[in-house]
């Protein structure tokens, strides 16, 4: 049975010098970038991987399907930004992750004297302001090129450019007071006037303390500063113990869940941030099972019918007449049998209206 990847979601892993970020993202996506490409290498490190969802392999065997599809998860590795960089490399560094979609920000909550700390000390608060900073001064940047840019057609009337422009003095203005603008409560029409910016401060964080295993208080005492930030900023903060989850990428599929359970852990720290990355980006998945393929797709929560089968394709979506469509949990229940889930009423027929829902499993009619 083939499986093939398909693009879809682009998480950009950041972090200071030193954090223990490159050997955290080897980890989760099992990719062994070398040492070489670590230490000198100022372009970022990639890796694209398979979102396990074992429903794909049930319902594959089911249809004995050619091919299954999972969806994916592409990770981008910023080289580590340093104190003492110029301005231009720093922003040469951050617009390689303008792209992403969500920020996974690794913070050292460890002691090394292999690896010492820049700044001489260990301190989450500084260090996960430190980057703030970094961000806001390439958004602020960006602001003032784009207050330059409007305020001669704002002085001739228009009033588009008008708003543009008072959005971005109020923008100006809270990046000043040091606030990244994920924090910035916008409105509705306010992004509708931003859509074309790319601003790095506006995405949303996942906090990850990068701990020691074997300074159980230590550790515990670091990360309470950092999740003491992330709900300051209604944000997320979760904790990785770094060179266990490299010695995790190392063994094989079928030892990793005992391996986890003896540092008393259920989930590897990348179906963690898989998880809470499709939380914070309000993402879900439907299927698609047949013959030839057997499929996971990603869209938002609320999304209709109609808008969920142009993932598939742009002809379905327009041509879209109605979705046929039953549940995984369902169709378990019913031991598997399409039939018998057709005679309990639990197979429905849909319209334009309908909001997908997590594991329904969809068969879409269309006419073009």
């Amino acid at each position: 049975m083939k499986k093939e990847f398909v693009m879809s979601l682009l998480v950009g892993i950041v972090g200071l010098s030193q954090s223990g970020k490159t050997t955290i993202f080897e980890a989760l996506t099992s990719s062994g970038v070398s040492s070489d490409l670590k230490s000198a290498s100022k372009k970022p490190n990639m890796a694209t991987i398979p979102i396990y969802d074992a429903r794909l392999d049930d319902l594959a065997l089911h249809f004995k399907s050619k091919k299954i599809t999972p969806a994916t998860l592409e990770f981008v590795d910023l080289p580590g930004l340093r104190k003492g960089a110029t301005a231009d490399e720093t922003k040469s560094l951050l617009s390689q992750v303008k792209e992403a979609d969500l920020f996974v920000h690794i913070v050292r909550c460890f002691e090394n004297e292999t690896a010492p700390h820049p700044e001489g000390s260990i301190d989450p608060q500084r260090d996960i302001k430190t980057l703030d900073f970094e961000l806001m001064i390439a958004d602020l940047s960006t602001v003032e090129k784009r207050i330059e840019r409007v305020s001669k057609l704002a002085k001739s009337g228009d009033e588009k450019a008008k708003a543009v422009l008072k959005l971005m003095q109020q923008l100006k203005a809270f990046l000043e007071e040091e606030k990244p603008l994920r924090l910035y409560k916008f409105k509705e029409e306010e992004l509708k006037l931003i859509s074309d910016v790319e601003f790095l401060s506006t995405k949303p964080v996942v906090y990850v303390a990068n701990l020691n295993e074997g300074e159980s208080q230590i550790s515990e005492d670091l990360f309470k500063i950092v999740e003491e930030h992330s709900k300051a900023e209604e944000s997320y903060a979760m904790k990785i113990y770094g060179k266990v989850e490299a010695e995790l990428a190392e063994l094989p599929l079928e030892e990793r869940k005992e391996f986890l359970s003896s540092y008393g852990l259920k989930e590897s720290g990348l179906e963690r941030v898989v998880k809470v990355a499709f939380d914070k980006l309000d993402l879900m998945t439907f299927l698609t099972a047949g013959e030839k393929e057997t499929r996971a797709w990603t869209i938002r929560k609320g999304t209709k019918a109609p808008q969920a089968a142009g993932k598939i394709h742009s002809d379905i979506e327009r041509g879209f007449i109605r979705v046929e469509v039953y549940t995984y949990d369902d169709w378990v229940k019913c031991g598997r049998d399409e039939k018998k889930v057709k005679e309990k009423g639990l197979l429905r027929v849909e319209g334009k209206d309908y909001i997908i829902k997590e594991g329904d499993i969809c068969l879409f009619r269309f006419n073009v």
